[in-house]
């Protein structure tokens, strides 16, 4: 299909494709689908955070129906960004919610794998349902290099869950590289992490 990609702009609808793109850890930390949405929603246009549209490329139709979304920045970046995405979300998370929150943050700290400083982190990916299997995904990754490379990034990185087959066989046929297996070491860290594990890869930028 013909197909754009372009940066995003604050006044694109596309943060619920990003909820899609890890739907259970952001459910996870806001303790509901709906708020974990809001949550999205109401700091997509703001700057400096991990899910800001700063971070992101959008693949649509020439009608302009957006049908992908990926969000990266460079490793060395991304614990900056990750504490600002918790500064402006956890004000906002309901105090009933913040023992949940608290409790994902802590065994996300300790499972999330830890991708090479000299990398380009792809923290989201996602289709659109109806556009699946249409080359999509595969075409904001070779921009997600080219993203890497314009940066001066030598290798780019993204992680999946365990259980994710669709995500973990489209890495595995674009050329990435298993790097780390991480795993939750119970089920009660699993239940707050919104998982079992993930699996951590990495490919060279040609």
């Amino acid at each position: 299909m013909e197909l754009l990609v372009r940066p995003a702009r604050p006044e694109d609808a596309a943060a619920e494709l990003l909820f899609e793109s890890a739907k259970p850890y952001y459910t996870a930390y806001a303790g509901s689908e709906r708020g974990a949405l809001r949550l999205l929603q109401r700091v997509w246009a703001r700057r400096g955070h991990a899910t800001s549209f700063e971070f992101c490329l959008l693949a649509h139709t020439p009608q302009g129906e957006i049908v992908g979304v990926m969000a990266g920045f460079p490793v060395r970046d991304g614990d900056r960004l990750s504490r600002r995405f918790i500064r402006l979300t956890l004000p906002r998370v309901p105090p009933w919610r913040l023992p949940g929150t608290f409790a994902h943050l802590y065994a996300a700290g300790g499972v999330a794998p830890q991708p090479p400083l000299d990398a380009y982190y792809v923290d989201a990916l996602a289709v659109d349902d109806r556009y699946r299997r249409q080359g999509i995904a595969q075409r904001l990754l070779r921009a997600a290099e080219g993203q890497g490379a314009h940066l001066g990034c030598r290798r780019i990185a993204l992680d999946t869950g365990l259980q994710n087959r669709p995500a973990r066989a489209l890495y595995d046929a674009y050329g990435f590289r298993e790097r780390e297996i991480r795993r939750a070491p119970n089920d009660r860290i699993a239940r707050f992490l919104g998982g079992p594990g993930f699996v951590g890869y990495v490919k060279d930028i040609a």
